[in-house]
């Protein structure tokens, strides 16, 4: 299969950096007619160019998130099917900005319940990132919310029981600001 230019410039290397994901958020946010030639990347066979197209995506997702929400259901899927860890992590990250819609988060939170117990430390703590966004954003759904968080702090990653006390703490106090980091969208 021929890649598009925007997944040309995602190819190459590996995982460890994000290649030129930077530069295609930048033409796709200018020329958001190009956003199906990024998404497409999604579905690439190349693991990088899959984790650099869901990096890329997150980006977006942080000032357009209207962009992604038509494709929730694809996006669920990949988060729970994926090999790649870099491309879970992202869509946790792109559910939580999903919020904004209220009648979607019910779905998201189930997935994100799931992917708590996903077997990368990257993935759970963006997770209980967004959890905390919903618990914080949704009363109804804070309770909920914090049950599933707190199943997590016996985790045999110290990064994992850290986040999990600061979520539990941020989610305890409505006025106490979230950790520097946690939303990358301001």
């Amino acid at each position: 299969m021929k890649r598009n230019h925007l997944l040309g410039m995602l190819a190459g290397g590996d995982l460890r950096s994000d290649g030129m994901s930077n530069e295609v958020v930048e033409i796709v946010l200018a020329n958001e007619e190009l956003f199906d030639d990024l998404y497409v990347g999604l579905r690439d066979s190349d693991d990088v160019v899959r984790g650099r197209a869901a990096d890329a995506l997150e980006k977006i997702a942080r000032s357009r998130p209207e962009l992604l929400v038509e494709h929730l259901p694809e996006l669920i899927h990949i988060a729970k099917s994926d090999s790649v860890a870099m491309v879970r992590w992202h869509i946790a990250m792109i559910l939580g900005y999903l919020t904004i819609y209220p009648d979607i988060v019910g779905e998201i939170s189930a997935v994100l319940v799931d992917l708590l117990v996903d077997q990368s430390v990257f993935v759970k703590s963006w997770t209980i990132v967004s959890l905390s966004i919903v618990g914080r954003n949704y009363p109804e759904w804070k309770d909920e919310v914090i049950f599933a968080i707190s199943g997590m702090q016996g985790d045999r990653s110290a990064a994992i029981r850290t986040k999990v006390k600061k979520a539990l703490s941020l989610l305890a106090d409505d006025e106490l600001p979230y950790p520097p980091g946690w939303i990358k969208s301001e």
